[in-house]
């Protein structure tokens, strides 16, 4: 009997320590959903209380490894912290100013961005355009106790002063936004777009994953109205578990300021394989202004006289 007894604690022993093993795997398993692997790790200087300091050229040289402090440059032949080539091929050919050789890398080009847990969004921007917009690499980072890790490099052109940065979770995957608030500060008559970028990182990459418009505003002739109606998209983003969902409203409004289409629609993104977030259905913009890609138009300064009584009465209905 007593035998049998140590065999039997012996027995439950043993399934409670694979009980254990097994939950702790899970456990690491979600660990790792969670928290991503870095791809590159950079030595940061500490000070004499053994914090690590962090000047604005160690954002620099944590994703470009080629960064020369000395001179404030980077070699337009650099590759990231990750080995991949720093700069997009369009970017080199249709920017001012430099192009080859040594690149401009301003300490205070780098624009810093704070996020939950201790996450900062880089963004150091290298190039200047015609259109007053600039772009360089993009890089997820947080500073540990004397170095810093590098989760995901991409790249990004925006306007600096209208850009805004920000981090979300869609259920264990961090994304990072770019919202271009091009419709900030328009004035009457003009037409806009601010454009939304979402990047997922993935594989040691921010991929660009979607690009949509949150606001767009643009002056076009409707249907059995004279002059040009204004139509006004809004969109409005929502990250869940597994893909994002936008709700977008299209207003059309009359010469007179008159209500004459209300359109909804909501879409739902679900990522891919390949990394892309992929829409259910077409842009509620392209359904009511019967396209996607052309540049937004501003009314023009003197439009012709407007008759106050629609050509057609169909003219002044709401469709929901």
């Amino acid at each position: 009997m007593k035998t049998s007894w140590i065999g039997l604690t012996a027995l439950v022993v043993s399934q409670l320590g694979c009980a254990g093993a097994v939950e702790s795997s899970k456990m690491e398993d979600r660990a790792r959903r969670t928290v991503p692997v870095p791809i590159c790790i950079q030595p940061l200087e500490r000070t004499t209380s053994g914090v690590s300091k962090i000047e604005p050229a160690d954002y620099w040289k944590m994703v470009l490894p080629g960064f020369d402090a000395g001179s404030s440059t980077v070699d337009a032949t650099s590759n990231d912290c990750s080995g991949r080539p720093a700069f997009a091929e369009s970017d080199l050919l249709s920017a001012e100013g430099p192009r080859a050789g040594s690149l401009p890398a301003k300490p205070e080009n780098a624009v810093v961005m704070p996020g939950p847990d201790g996450f900062r969004v880089v963004w150091l921007r290298t190039f200047e355009f015609a259109d007053g917009s600039s772009s360089g690499p993009l890089a997820l980072v947080r500073s540990r106790e004397g170095y810093a890790e590098v989760y995901g490099t991409g790249s990004l052109r925006g306007k600096l002063k209208t850009t805004r940065l920000a981090l979300e979770r869609m259920g264990s995957r961090i994304l990072v936004t770019a919202t271009d608030e091009g419709c900030g500060e328009v004035k009457p008559g003009q037409g806009c777009q601010t454009a939304f970028t979402v990047y997922v990182l993935g594989g040691g990459r921010l991929n660009r994953a979607a690009s949509l418009p949150l606001d767009r505003v643009d002056y076009r002739p409707f249907p059995g109205l004279p002059g040009l109606s204004k139509y006004r998209l809004t969109a409005t983003p929502v990250f869940q578990e597994k893909g994002m969902r936008v709700v977008e409203q299209v207003v059309v409004q009359d010469p007179n300021q008159g209500i004459v289409r209300k359109s909804d629609l909501e879409r739902v993104f679900k990522l891919s394989p390949g990394g892309q977030l992929e829409s259910s259905a077409p842009s509620l913009w392209a359904q009511v202004a019967g396209e996607t890609n052309s540049a937004p138009t501003s009314m023009p300064p003197a439009p012709a006289p407007l008759d106050p009584k629609p050509a057609a009465p169909h003219g002044k209905s709401t469709n929901k």
